[in-house]
């Protein structure tokens, strides 16, 4: 019986552990708060096309006139798929199940942006966007079921801003941050193992469920500065900060029914509120702008991520041990570069090229639940000028993500209950952006 119990309260900690996984997985950034810098690649942030550069950079703002208003609607289209190898249970049998069918959810991501110039020198701002976030969901009964089933991530950032011109060469801009963030993982248990009978080891007519909840608000600030080299050439500089999150919510089991009077009384199986601390990462960037002339210019932006400080994880449930895990991720490089075409006075025409690493190093450190890898960004977009205080923007980007491997052993005794996983992913998305424009 104590083998048992202590069997259970790995179970409850891995659930955890799995949880807060998924959450930091989807930590990186969610990819783009506007269509018209989606056209580029996100490249086109010292370009200052519109009132998203509320995002991209404060500082330009101080290059908008008047009261400008910009509304997005993003939709994501992702194709996730998952060939097993080998995928077995805490005691090394093998797990049966399915491969988890198209995992990557469509979702439809809104952003509003508006600016208000007070006078020459300064001009204020608020932008309501989405950084982080994601959706995946596995078909029930698939290889790798315990470790993930469904992972949704979800914030909302509201950011007031101010710029400053100080002069025709120099400005600056800043920013504070509310942002709010709300999590649902699941995953199921294997339940089957814990009660040592090998007859029961990896069956799923013995499998539980654990399921967490949470949400919480955050501060954060960012800072900008925006520099005309010459009338064609502008640089900027942007820093966006790090925000600290408590989530707090519910844990709660599900046990099949032939377990409810044996494992299901187990105290690490009880409904309980659990805590899990999380940093959204803080990014530094650095973009140019280049006309050639009034037909053609440039693009380029370089962003650095600050991903390495998930070296730990760490939950807290009343009653239980803390689980801990060591993520090992890096820090994180984009490069994308944009070209723009302006034809005439109605039409804008744009193509965007990025390679964006990810945190997750190698197979032993990728996790189920976001399956990420080093991938390359596919652009272009459009504006179109309705009159002089309209216009509309649609983009497209394809995102194709390295083939990649996992191969994800317990790293920590509060994993072992979840077994290892290896296979092989095969992952990419379309991501298309809308956008309406209005100045007055």
């Amino acid at each position: 019986m104590k083998m048992l119990v202590r069997s259970m309260k790995v179970i409850g900690a891995t659930s955890l552990f799995l949880s807060s996984a998924s959450v930091l997985a989807s930590g990186y950034h969610f990819g783009t708060q506007s269509a018209s810098n989606q056209g580029v690649a996100n490249s086109g942030a010292a370009e200052v096309m519109d009132a998203s550069t509320i995002f991209y950079n404060p500082a330009g703002m101080s290059r908008l006139e008047g009261t400008q208003v910009s509304g997005v609607l993003n939709v994501i289209i992702p194709k996730g798929e998952y060939t097993n190898i080998k995928t077995t249970t805490a005691t090394g049998k093998t797990v049966t199940g399915g491969n988890g069918g198209s995992f990557g959810q469509t979702t439809a991501v809104p952003h509003l942006y508006a600016t208000y110039q007070v006078n020459d020198q300064v001009n204020v701002g608020v932008g309501v966007f989405v950084p982080f976030g994601s959706h995946t969901d596995y078909e029930a009964g698939w290889v790798g079921r315990y470790q993930a089933l469904e992972s949704k991530i979800e914030t909302i950032n509201v950011n007031p801003s101010i710029s400053y011109k100080v002069n025709d060469t120099v400005a600056l801009g800043a920013g504070v941050s509310l942002q709010y963030i709300n999590g649902q993982i699941s995953k199921a248990l294997d339940l089957g193992t814990a009660t040592r009978n090998p007859a029961f080891f990896g069956n799923p007519a013995f499998d539980g469920e654990s399921e967490v909840k949470g949400n919480d608000i955050g501060y954060g600030f960012n800072l900008g500065a925006l520099f005309n080299i010459s009338e064609d050439t502008r640089v900027g500089v942007a820093y966006r900060s790090k925000i600290k999150h408590t989530l707090e919510g519910d844990l709660t089991f599900k046990v099949p029914t032939a377990l409810q009077s044996t494992v299901g009384k187990s105290p690490s199986l009880q409904n309980r509120d659990a805590t899990l601390s999380v940093e959204t990462p803080e990014s530094f960037s650095i973009n140019g702008f280049h006309q050639f002339n009034p037909e053609w210019a440039m693009t380029a932006d370089y962003t650095w991520t600050g991903h390495s400080r998930f070296d730990e994880i760490r939950i807290k449930s009343p009653g239980n041990a803390d689980s801990v895990t060591a993520t090992r991720w890096r820090d994180t490089s984009r490069y994308s570069v944009g070209g723009i075409y302006t034809p005439n006075q109605t039409w804008t025409l744009r193509a965007g090229l990025a390679y964006d690493q990810s945190p997750e190093a190698n197979e032993a450190e990728r996790i189920a639940s976001i399956p990420d890898s080093d991938r390359i960004w596919y652009a272009l977009g459009a504006r179109y000028n309705i009159d002089k205080n309209n216009s509309i923007d649609l983009a497209a980007i394809y995102v194709h993500l390295k083939s990649s491997s996992i191969n994800r052993k317990p790293l920590d005794p509060s994993e072992a209950s979840g077994g290892a996983i290896n296979g092989n992913y095969s992952v990419n998305s379309v991501t298309l952006g809308m956008q309406y424009n209005y100045r007055f």
